[in-house]
């Protein structure tokens, strides 16, 4: 499937109180080259005589926003990229992009420097708007903390429907705390708060959550999701996402470009095991073409063949029966899949049939079921 690229209306105003003196690796970052043909490149020059994971990460944000100029030819095109190898390729080599290709980067390059980053998508509020479209920013661990980064919004804003490249820096280390008043996940794990807002507090300004205890573990539940396969992040994500309002048009959109990935998985899935059927039953097919290597072939191990090839083609058939999407084309794969699902169980099914005629058979008169 292709990856939906988020966008974003500029933040005209975030209140932060950050003291820290970043002026010599701001220095140091200004001297790296702007034209580095990747992600090594980019941190092995600005990470040199680095220690720190924030002044690395710290490198790597002021790189990104004085290098990389916000697309609004992307932003109004509706383009999207197949892989986030191509989204990096296509910002290295254009030096421009949408929130996404901030994001992705800032996370290639600090993953290159073994710091702990994450993309989050969600959406933004300002001066009590919400933005029309959604937003993709950044989460470091640092210390195990969390902060937010907004290499996008430190890049540059829009005036008058003209972008204007200038250094805001004000979107670097932001506590979650803070962040939230302006900065809103689609997965509430994602705010890493003990007391996590929900959609209706946030577009309503409703910070008074902020100021008292929670119970939430988000620490555990971002375990728990890393350790999952995609499909199940995906499912427990939207019923996340569905607990906490469906209030705008942002958070359905996103619900159900969740859900087309579910879909999606859940065919692969289907894929899978019905190939593993496949697999089985060529299996078999090949011991039956050798007359069941001279009829010395255990009969449970024939029996086991065919009942493992029908588990893995009822396990198929079972999720496939089930998936429906607004997608056309991949309703299309799922129809072909029914189809041939019931063209191998008709396969499954002769051969079953011709298994309990040899199973009954007197052994020494088996050899003849293999000839007409």
């Amino acid at each position: 499937m292709r990856k939906i690229i988020s966008v974003v209306v500029f933040l005209l105003y975030l209140n932060v109180s950050f003291a820290i003196d970043y002026s010599k690796v701001d220095n140091q970052s200004a001297t790296v080259p702007g034209n580095p043909k990747t992600v090594e490149e980019i941190t092995s020059s600005l990470t040199k005589n680095l220690t720190s994971p924030t002044e690395k990460a710290r490198a790597i944000y002021y790189w990104i926003s004085h290098n990389i100029s916000y697309n609004f030819q992307y932003y109004t095109s509706n383009q999207s990229l197949a892989s986030t190898d191509e989204l990096l390729a296509e910002t290295l080599k254009s030096h421009q992009g949408v929130c996404a290709n901030y994001s992705e980067l800032f996370k290639a390059c600090c993953k290159a420097v073994d710091i702990e980053s994450i993309v989050i998508n969600g959406y933004t509020k300002t001066d009590g708007k919400i933005a029309d479209i959604s937003h993709a920013w950044n989460a470091i661990k640092i210390n195990e903390k969390y902060y937010l980064v907004d290499a996008t919004w430190a890049a540059g804003h829009d005036e008058k429907g003209k972008y204007i490249q200038y250094f805001d820096d004000r979107y670097f280390m932001i506590s979650p705390e803070e962040f939230i008043k302006t900065h809103m996940p689609f997965d509430l794990i994602w705010q890493f708060l003990d007391n996590p807002l929900t959609n209706k507090e946030f577009e309503a300004s409703d910070f008074s959550k902020l100021n008292k205890p929670g119970n939430f573990n988000f620490s555990d539940s971002i375990k728990i999701q890393s350790s999952l396969s995609p499909l199940e992040k995906l499912v427990r994500e939207n019923k996340r996402i569905s607990n906490s309002g469906l209030t705008n048009k942002l958070i359905r959109n996103r619900m159900a470009y969740n859900q087309l990935n579910i879909t999606n998985e859940r065919y692969n899935l289907t894929v899978e095991l019905f190939n593993k059927s496949v697999q089985i039953f060529n299996t078999y097919i090949l011991a039956k073409n050798k007359q069941f290597d001279g009829l010395k072939m255990p009969d449970d191990q024939i029996i086991e063949l065919l009942s493992t090839a029908t588990a893995k083609l009822n396990e198929a058939q079972k999720i496939n029966t089930f998936l429906n999407s607004d997608n056309p084309d991949l309703n299309k794969l799922v129809d072909q899949m029914g189809i041939s699902i019931k063209e191998l169980r008709t396969n499954l099914e002769t051969e079953d049939a011709f298994m309990k005629k040899y199973l009954k058979k007197w052994k020494p008169l088996r050899v003849f079921m293999f000839y007409r």
